[in-house]
């Protein structure tokens, strides 16, 4: 039998049965769904597509005021997962998305807006990367705001 594409699962079937999502990203989706999370207005999870600072945050920026922008969303995790290290310019972006993550995390906690940023290692893999992801937005990962998870 083969093994998933995720390592050993933290969370059961049935786990994100609540959870309404938003994602760029086809393999954090993939793992979401399984989980019983739907495609919806709910929490954001927003994977950067280039090592450009500007571009990332721009890009960032605009999934956030498209999904996410209190007063009208409440209640709601934004997940912003910084490109993998590799150059300066990926160094910025990810700079810039974990400052942009901690900064609304304390603006927006009133509205009770989660923004948290992943900065995958090198060698992170998708399914490493979306068990986090699934785990954030289950019940036991409500406990988060602001942080920047760096693995």
């Amino acid at each position: 039998m083969d093994s998933p594409p995720y390592p050993a699962a933290v969370l059961r079937a049935g786990a994100l049965e609540r959870v309404q999502f938003e994602a760029n990203d086809g393999a954090i989706a993939d793992r979401l769904q399984a989980l019983g999370a739907t495609r919806g207005d709910g929490t954001l999870i927003h994977r950067a597509t280039t090592t450009h600072p500007q571009q990332a945050l721009d890009d960032a920026w605009d999934a956030i005021r498209a999904h996410a922008l209190p007063p009208r969303a409440t209640d709601r995790l934004i997940v912003l997962i910084a490109p993998p290290p590799g150059d300066p310019h990926a160094a910025a972006a990810r700079a810039g998305l974990e400052t942009l993550a901690r900064a609304l995390s304390i603006e927006w906690a009133r509205h009770g807006i989660r923004p948290v940023a992943v900065l995958p290692g090198a060698g992170t893999t998708d399914g490493e990367l979306a068990e986090l992801v699934a785990f954030l937005a289950s019940p036991a990962g409500a406990y988060y705001s602001g942080c920047a998870f760096t693995f």
